[in-house]
């Protein structure tokens, strides 16, 4: 009878750890679901993004300002379709580091552009001017991901500057400005196709040389648009196709002696259109 009752008490204990290791078992699979979840999440976004490229490039600068007498006169300085290089470098210090959606939306963003060594024949003047161009713009953003979109904005202090030899038409100009703006992107096919859309304002708060030429007073303000088409393959290796356009309206007032203008106020615009292919390399 106690032989039996051993027996029973043994196999008791047996089915029942049986029972319990079932459970365990079967409760292992979530965990490990979201372990894998979370890793997948976080090597979703690129921590580093690395480009540099050439294209196309267009300015057009028109103005209407004083002739010194009272009158009016227009200006026009256009560069045509010139070779520019251009760069662009994105990095998300917390893609990998964390799998909170928020922290992992703080990015930071430079991109770029020049232009060498140009020969510029102002409208209506017969002459031809070497012109240097170059442009950068450092960004602090916020794209937050919902599964294939990403919005957000960025804000960033960026320069402009136009070297161009002395003449009778528009004088050199180096433009610093202030830019905010909302910015969205989209996955059209995960990282292989991903598109991405920006637009900014643009407050200058210094113009070089251009301030004091016109007036001795001067204002301006910018708008500026970029569509981007590009993706990552999983080896790292990136590609993008970029459209960018630039903005300025200028005013000036008052009445200066400097050369070469000698103007007595005005007004221009300064428009500028760039075609990119870019490559490189994401991490």
């Amino acid at each position: 009878m106690i032989r039996s009752a051993r027996v029973f008490v043994f196999a008791a204990l047996f089915a029942a750890a049986q029972a319990g290791g079932i459970a365990r078992s079967q409760q292992a699979p979530p965990d490990v679901h979201y372990v894998a979840s979370v890793q997948q999440e976080k090597g979703k976004l690129p921590v580093l993004v690395m480009l540099i490229g050439a294209g196309a490039r267009f300015r057009n600068i028109r103005l209407e300002v004083g002739d010194g007498s009272g009158g009016t006169e227009r200006r026009s300085f256009d560069t045509g379709a010139y070779l520019d290089f251009g760069w662009h470098f994105m990095a998300r210090p917390w893609a990998r580091r964390s799998i909170k959606p928020a922290m992992q939306a703080m990015i930071l963003q430079l991109d770029g552009g020049s232009g060498i060594g140009l020969e510029v024949e102002p409208e209506n003047t017969g002459i031809t001017l070497q012109t240097n161009t170059w442009r950068l713009l450092g960004q602090l953003g916020y794209l937050y991901p919902f599964e294939r979109l990403q919005v957000g904005g960025l804000l960033g202090v960026g320069g402009d500057v136009l070297r161009i030899d002395l003449n009778s038409v528009l004088p050199s100009s180096s433009i610093v400005y202030v830019r905010l703006g909302p910015a969205l992107s989209y996955d059209f096919v995960s990282s292989f196709l991903v598109m991405r859309c920006d637009f900014g304002l643009r407050f200058p708060f210094a113009l070089g040389d251009l301030s004091g030429a016109f007036g001795d007073d001067s204002s301006a303000f910018g708008l500026d648009a970029a569509l981007m088409l590009g993706g990552r393959l999983h080896a790292g290796f990136s590609y993008a196709f970029r459209v960018v356009w630039e903005y300025y309206r200028l005013r000036f007032s008052g009445t200066t002696m400097n050369v070469p203008s000698m103007g007595d106020g005005g007004r221009g615009t300064d428009h500028a259109l760039t075609f990119q292919v870019l490559l490189g390399w994401s991490l």
